[in-house]
């Protein structure tokens, strides 16, 4: 085998030696006249030439030109929203500006990456599960959280199936949701089709009430309900004292939904102050748009008198207590609004009471499912292969009884290195080194999220900042084409190891995929190598090998050893292209007007020994997210 990889070498040298490949990845090059100053160069790039960067992108006054800027400005250094081989040719411009073509300069550089992209998506609000979301597991006859039998890997990817129908691939989603050990018990429960507390919302002297979905409208003054505290207790507030004009303000609920309802009762607490007039009333329509300009025109029906409203004091306030409980089963069935009227004169404050309300409330007690307790969970969930599944076990989100555990309501970004490592350790008491686990935390008080990721390194969990030093080259293509520009040639290295996105492995799980099903024995019994290429993810190297071949039936039906060493030449071309095709899947054929060329050093064992092979492509179609790049065969040669 050795004899026919070296006859092999010699062919390809010759050829090689015909057309220089040079000729082929710099286009006229062979044209110019004696260069005099084709230079190669090495050089870092330093902080003064992002500055450089920044001026250069913003003086085009573009929009994306801008954004650009405002991210390498913010980063200080490169990015995928700030590319290296975009931006870099800015410095070398007018660095080195006196060159022939052809010239080229090796540029180190620092750059983010890894899994960088995925923690910017995960760093989101969280989705927390609704009443219609819990309706959609259960039925009508609902409870407000999961359990094991209605487990969260299967459940929630429905929900988001339906909440968002147009994800990207890769998306991720932060559910937050509530979770009950124990299975729903048929139970006395009581529904809520309306309820309001005012609690949770801005309060204050002048803060106006602003509950979701509620319409709060002074018709003919410029007043409303305002939200006020009091002992800790938050309320709604309406007077016209002083306000110089007539006031009809409403304060209205959103749609109630009485459609499943048997009995429902509506009630609601109510206290005056300074007393001298009746200005509140009670009112229900059926009819009402859900508009402030449809209020004047729907139907109202006055049910002020089923309940009892206070007539005093008149020089201080009251307390808030129940006004009563009315029977709102005339209304079962049926869709309704209930609206708190309140009209004064604050011309003269002949009609001035300060009312206030709370507990709003229209319910009843149902026999149904309920469940004792439940839990804050939250789970990550990604869009991949056309459908939500649950996130990779590699991405950890703390939950609110991890913060808990902590002392901590959540972790700002700015302390949460002082804890999640201690976190991992105790969650992952026998991480190996080099292990990668991302966590998404609570990173404020409100309902925002963040990502960090964290490698175990010599022992200690670390976070990864994602910087990587990078060296690549450019090459000056002529004053008459593009200046400088990014030399586009890849140069990889294939490495062994058994997780799907190292090297071989990436081969053996593509020959799983395309041709086990046909042929089983083209796969080991530890499923780390394949006999169709040859390759082995555990060994880290390509097969000749004839008793692993052999396992390939076209390879057994061969006579001769010219027949088997074209055989497998062929195929150590075709799986190295689809190698590329895996690893590189969106390369282009041209970048910069040049050619796409890649550099692989494999290693070739023949049964005897292995020797490192360097194997030259070129890219003749581009990949896209639909296709993905595809490569032809050049040469080849001993490293």
């Amino acid at each position: 085998m050795k004899k026919y990889l070296y006859i092999l070498t010699v062919i390809i040298l010759g050829i090689v030696t015909a057309c220089d490949y040079n000729e082929k990845n710099f286009p006229g090059m062979e044209d110019d006249a004696e260069p005099t100053n084709v230079a190669k160069y090495e050089y870092t790039i330093q902080p003064t030439d992002i500055n450089t960067i920044v001026k250069a992108l913003n003086a085009k006054k573009t929009h994306a030109d801008s954004v650009m800027a405002n991210t390498l400005s913010a980063d200080k250094m490169f990015s995928d929203a700030a590319p290296a081989e975009d931006l870099i040719p800015y410095v070398l411009t007018a660095k080195y500006f006196a060159v022939d073509k052809n010239a080229s300069a090796l540029v180190t550089y620092q750059n983010k990456e890894g899994r960088y992209d995925d923690l910017v998506k995960l760093s989101q609000p969280a989705y927390t599960l609704t009443t219609n979301d819990y309706k959609l597991v259960w039925g009508e006859n609902y409870v407000n959280a999961l359990t094991p039998s209605k487990s969260p890997d299967v459940e929630i990817p429905k929900i988001l199936a339906i909440d968002f129908p147009k994800p990207n691939d890769g998306d991720f989603k932060n559910v937050e949701y509530n979770y009950s050990f124990e299975e729903p018990v048929i139970d006395q429960v009581l529904f809520d089709y309306l309820s309001a507390d005012f609690e949770g919302i801005a309060a204050g002297s002048g803060v106006k009430t602003e509950i979701n979905g509620w319409i709060n409208k002074d018709l003919k003054g410029s007043i409303f309900w305002q939200t006020r505290v009091f002992s800790g207790n938050q309320y709604s507030q309406v007077s016209s004292n002083n306000s110089k004009t007539e006031n009809e303000v409403w304060l209205i609920s959103p749609a109630v939904d009485l459609a499943q309802a048997v009995s429902p009762k509506f009630s609601f607490y109510v206290t005056a102050g300074y007393y001298n007039a009746a200005c509140l009333s009670i009112m229900v329509s059926e009819n009402f748009n859900g508009t402030e300009a449809g209020i004047s025109s729907a139907s109202w029906t006055d049910i002020t008198n089923k309940f009892t409203l206070p007539t005093g004091p008149p020089s201080s306030y009251g307390t808030l207590a129940s006004a009563g409980e009315m029977d709102f089963k005339g209304y079962a069935g049926k869709k309704v609004y209930v609206a708190f009227k309140y009209v004064g004169n604050g011309i003269d404050n002949s009609a001035s009471t300060t009312f206030q309300i709370d507990n709003v409330k229209i319910s009843e007690l149902k026999t149904a499912m309920s469940v004792k307790n439940t839990v804050k969970q939250n789970a990550i969930f990604q869009f991949t292969a056309g459908k939500w599944n649950p996130a990779a076990n590699t991405i950890i989100v703390l939950q609110p009884a991890d913060y808990t555990t902590m002392g901590v309501s959540y972790l700002g970004t700015s302390v949460a290195a002082n804890y999640i490592p201690q976190y991992l350790s105790q969650k992952l008491p026998y991480a190996q080194e080099a292990a990668v686990r991302t966590v998404v935390y609570k990173s404020g008080s409100g309902n925002t999220y963040y990502a960090d990721e964290y490698a175990m390194l010599s022992g200690i969990w670390t976070p990864n900042t994602f910087v990587v030093t990078k060296t690549d080259q450019f090459v000056f293509s002529g004053y008459d084409q593009s200046g400088w520009v990014f030399d586009p040639t890849l140069y990889v290295t294939m490495v062994k190891g058994k997780n799907p996105t190292d090297d071989y492995m990436m081969v053996v799980n593509y020959v799983i995929k395309n041709y086990e099903a046909s042929n089983p024995a083209l796969i080991n019994s530890y499923r780390d190598a394949e006999y169709y290429y040859g390759f082995s993810a555990n060994y880290g190297n390509i097969s000749l090998r004839d008793i692993d071949r052999m396992k390939d039936l076209t390879y057994a039906a061969l006579t001769t050893t010219e027949e088997k060493q074209a055989y497998m030449k062929e195929r150590t071309e075709e799986g190295l292209a689809v190698y590329l095709s895996l690893k590189f899947p969106e390369a282009q054929r041209q970048v910069s007007g040049f050619d796409v060329y890649a550099y692989v050093t494999t290693a070739i064992y023949d049964g005897s020994s292995t020797l490192n092979y360097i194997f030259v492509y070129q890219c003749i179609e581009s990949g896209n997210s639909s296709q993905a790049s595809k490569w032809k065969y050049i040469s080849h040669n001993l490293k």
